[in-house]
């Protein structure tokens, strides 16, 4: 199987490099198929290149694209975790039926659309020495199969809890009146993310294997309450939440986290499909030090500019795009300010969540075990508070690579100089020599100290 890796531009990218292990004839084919067909493909030009044995151990590297070539493996289950969102599956064969199969096998698999038919099977004609001479061309079949679900479908995951996919956006708008053309898109826009409310059967499938012991009425209530109220409230909120920051974030700032394109609503006005642009791992690598200070200016606009605190901000929700770092999964975000009655719907939820969250549960652990001291990050446990993004931002500075999308986006070395000086700076904001009067109170603040930290670095390197 021919991996290409991470979206770094092809012109620095190293020749493909073939393994000892590797099926020759499978990567012969795999080879012709890419200077046919992909040569000139912008979005395949965006990503690096790197040919790997099909029966080499799996590492946790995800990849913007897959090949495969004869009897490698070639199935759903055997690529799916190892591409990226939206990444693709190409497979190449000289058997027809092995196509045929293959494409039946993405179609139906479990029963789900986890996969979108990128390009249908297409015969090459391929000659020896590339010259073409009557009656010696061999025939290369392949097809393209793009990957839609986040996890695989009948599968669950604490991180997922709405039904969210990529679809391809077929149309486009001629100014702003609404009338649809056939125009082509960039492959950038191309697809476009839809966030829906879950189907009430999935939602109960969730809460059987939460709580196995509930009888089935109980459960049935729950399920029917979180697909009538909650959802909806939340996609609602999210969408409103995204469309003020298309307005209060500073400009340079707003490529950088989602844009509605539409929202679904219901009779009660609630918001049932959440279609948003998509924002795509595969940016310019970066440094560590690029890393954390573009996360911490996006989080300072986002509490200073836009007054909104995101309150989810794990490495699941950053991403890395050709815009630099963003967020994304706003829907606990919540308007600096903003209250909510202790009585209401809303005050319960949030209540909740501020209890039950994964940052919640970390920042409760750390503060137990001293490894927060900061008054300032201590009193927004159990709350609603900027410091529960700064905290986790502060955190996650040190530990980039947690997170699989970003192996080849982020470039760490734990005893490099700046991954030290910013363990230095985590370890300032979380245990500041005076945790009652903390240096570092905002992103801003980080941002400052990561700013220092640029600046003592580029005046040691002259």
């Amino acid at each position: 199987m021919a991996a290409l890796s991470s979206s770094t531009p092809v012109q620095t990218a190293m020749p493909p490099r073939v393994s000892p292990e590797i099926d020759h004839e499978a990567a012969a084919l795999v080879q012709f198929v890419m200077k046919k067909r992909f040569a000139t493909d912008p979005e395949f030009l965006h990503s690096t290149h790197l040919m790997s044995s099909a029966t080499a151990p799996k590492d946790d590297a995800l990849f913007d694209f897959l090949f495969a070539g004869g009897n490698d493996p070639h199935t759903p289950d055997d690529v799916f975790d190892r591409l990226r969102w939206g990444g693709q599956f190409v497979y190449v064969s000289r058997d027809w039926g092995q196509i045929v199969h293959a494409v039946q096998q993405f179609a139906e698999w479990r029963g789900a659309s986890g996969w979108a038919l990128e390009r249908r099977p297409v015969t090459l004609k391929m000659y020896p020495f590339g010259l073409r001479m009557f009656g010696f061309a061999r025939m290369v079949h392949y097809f393209v199969a793009r990957k839609v679900l986040l996890v695989p479908p009948g599968q669950s995951s604490d991180r997922f809890t709405y039904n969210v996919y990529l679809e391809r956006n077929h149309e486009q708008m001629i100014g702003g009146l609404g009338v649809a053309t056939a125009a082509p898109v960039s492959w950038r826009d191309e697809y476009e993310v839809v966030k829906a409310v879950p189907t009430l059967e999935r939602v109960l499938v969730r809460l059987k294997e939460k709580f196995p012991e509930a009888d089935e009425e109980t459960l049935k209530r729950r399920a029917k309450k979180f697909t009538e109220k909650i959802f909806p409230v939340f996609l609602t909120r999210e969408a409103a939440i995204l469309k003020l920051l298309q307005r209060d974030l500073p400009k340079e700032f707003r490529e950088r986290v989602p844009r509605v394109i539409s929202a679904e609503q219901d009779p009660k006005g609630y918001v049932q499909t959440l279609r948003m642009n998509w924002l795509r791992n595969g940016g310019k690598p970066l440094t560590q030090l690029q890393f954390a200070k573009q996360a911490a200016e996006l989080l300072t606009a986002l509490h200073d500019q836009a007054k909104v605190m995101h309150l989810d901000l794990r490495l699941d929700n950053v991403v890395i795009t050709e815009h630099g770092v963003g967020f994304v999964d706003f829907g606990s975000a919540v308007r600096v300010g903003e209250a909510f009655p202790e009585a209401s719907l809303l005050g319960n939820l949030f209540g909740e969540m501020m209890r039950t969250s994964q940052i919640q549960r970390m920042l409760g652990k750390m503060t137990e075990t001293g490894q927060v001291t900061s008054e300032e990050i201590c009193r927004s446990y159990h709350k609603i508070d900027k410091a529960v993004d700064f905290f986790y931002l502060a955190v996650q500075i040190n530990a980039p690579q947690m997170n699989p999308d970003f192996r080849g986006l982020v470039k760490y070395d734990p005893e490099s100089r700046e991954a030290k000086e910013l363990a230095k700076l985590t370890e300032a904001i979380l245990r500041p020599a005076d945790p009652e009067k903390p240096a570092f109170k905002s992103a801003g603040d980080i941002l400052a100290g990561i700013r220092e930290i640029e600046r003592t670095l580029k005046h040691s390197y002259k």
